[in-house]
């Protein structure tokens, strides 16, 4: 019975920390198509009957935005505006850098910045699944070791070089690690013996 109900309170955990994140962001959405919808009603109401819906409307205009924000990105003025707005407003904000490199990774797996999976020994042999942020000249390295089940907090570490293993595995492989408490080591295991 102990172990049940040890086994119930963790898929509730799991599953609040799936659908909550969720559960938020649609909720941001919402409200944000109805504050877009207050703005867009003197255009919605000079539209055909029928078409002529705020929320619809703000909806077309949120897609539109989006739209024209990700074409913007992609040109040298866009980028150039995205390196100055990171630089002086967004990297102040905390959290933002960390988060900025996972979704970089997310994008280009193959980017040679960013979170590089790897596992770290701390203790006794014992190894955990980490991120190597920098190596540096003195033989040190920074890591930062992610909380289970939840990889985006958690410790950031400067530890010796040499107790620090990169492995050759997609970043989602390792964050679904992260989040699934463990499950799906082996993968990260045999990256491990693969090191030359």
């Amino acid at each position: 019975m102990k172990r049940l109900l040890e086994l119930l309170k963790s898929a509730f955990v799991t599953g609040l920390l799936v659908v909550l994140p969720a559960w938020l962001a649609v909720l941001l959405l919402i409200q944000l198509l109805l504050k877009l919808g207050v703005l867009v009603k003197p255009i919605a109401s000079q539209m055909p009957d029928g078409v002529n819906h705020p929320q619809l409307v703000a909806l077309a205009v949120f897609i539109v935005i989006c739209l024209a924000v990700g074409l913007l990105v992609h040109t040298a003025v866009g980028r150039l505006i995205g390196r100055t707005l990171g630089d002086n407003v967004f990297n102040r904000v905390p959290g933002y850098q960390p988060l900025r490199n996972i979704a970089r990774q997310f994008s280009d797996m193959n980017a040679n910045d960013g979170f590089k999976p790897a596992l770290i020994d701390v203790e006794d042999g014992c190894l955990a699944p980490a991120f190597l942020i920098d190596a540096h000249d003195n033989g040190l390295s920074t890591v930062f070791m992610p909380s289970v089940p939840t990889p985006m907090a958690g410790s950031v570490f400067i530890m010796p070089s040499g107790r620090v293993h990169p492995i050759d595995v997609p970043v989602t492989t390792m964050m679904a690690c992260i989040s699934k408490w463990g499950s799906g080591s082996a993968e990260l295991l045999a990256a491990l013996e693969k090191r030359p």
